[in-house]
């Protein structure tokens, strides 16, 4: 990605609703032990300044008051793991989907985030991948179309040359409970800012998130095989359950449908990946059994 990034700091408001949005990061950021533990000590006043003044570089705000230099310094000595910091990145983009920030702005504020893990993370490696703005979905900010299949092809090459395992789990909302799911466009848009979260919060770091111009998710599960691609559909399923959809003060307990396909046999393309996962997503909304594999 170029170095030129857009000004969403005043896009969005500046200070006051970065403040705001910081004031909502810091509230469910307390409410995790395993990730206040590191900051044991630290004046909460303090902390949400250097909250304020990472996110606003982030947003695009000149680094004034923020140096990304000297954030190893002050990390690295904390021990701050892999898991911590993908847990506080997820906290971030619920905030932002809370907001109602723009899908590609999200993606853009998440990647410039995401390039400071190596100072924050001690073995971390610094972020080779590039942001592509033309694959991002605009309306959650996760990959699009473009995006599986670019890495659905590089995982298929990695599968023809060394035999790695790969699966790919197509969802879609199938049911809520005993209310009718939403038809209204932006409900429905509404809804799937709430989904892209939870999924966003329970997939592996490995593994890759997208949502589908038909409005479908995809999850690209990397080194894994037909069986426990059933496990991560079944722990997908339970939390989209946990985390019920507000639509105008009534609960509605999203159902996933979730078809699933794995390299092997006959399948062995992206092409064909994705062929065999829609038809097994078909027969799981469309019928009471709601997580398919591909036979």
């Amino acid at each position: 990605m170029s170095e030129t990034h857009h000004n969403l700091f005043d896009k969005y408001g500046g200070i006051p609703a970065v403040r705001e949005l910081v004031r909502q990061f810091h509230e469910r950021f307390v409410t995790k032990p395993g990730l206040r533990r590191y900051f044991d000590g630290v004046e909460p006043q303090m902390l949400i300044q250097h909250h304020v003044e990472m996110i606003a570089y982030a947003m695009g705000k000149p680094s004034a008051n923020f140096e990304p230099q000297k954030m190893a310094s002050e990390h690295h000595p904390l021990g701050i793991t892999l898991s911590a910091f993908e847990q506080v990145i997820n906290i971030l983009r619920q905030v932002l989907l809370d907001a109602n920030v723009d899908g590609r702005d999200i993606a853009e504020i998440i990647h410039r985030m995401d390039a400071q893990r190596h100072r924050i993370v001690r073995d971390a490696k610094p972020l080779s991948n590039l942001y592509n703005p033309e694959q991002i979905d605009a309306l959650t900010g996760l990959g699009n179309d473009d995006a599986l299949r670019d890495a659905l092809a590089a995982e298929c090459t990695k599968y023809h040359e060394s035999q790695r395992d790969l699966s790919l789990a197509l969802m879609r909302a199938a049911g809520a409970g005993r209310e009718a799911l939403p038809t209204d466009p932006r409900a429905v848009q509404m809804m799937d800012r709430h989904l892209s979260g939870v999924l966003a919060r329970t997939v592996r770091e490995a593994d890759m998130l997208c949502r589908r111009h038909d409005g479908s998710f995809a999850l690209v599960l990397r080194a894994t095989d037909a069986g426990k691609a059933m496990q991560a559909a079944r722990r997908l399923q339970s939390a989209v359950a946990r985390e019920p959809f507000m639509l105008v003060g009534i609960r509605l307990p999203i159902e996933m449908a979730i078809g699933l396909a794995s390299v092997g046999g006959k399948v062995g393309s992206a092409a064909e990946l994705i062929a065999s996962a829609d038809q097994a997503l078909q027969t799981a909304t469309s019928g009471s059994q709601r997580i398919i594999a591909a036979a």
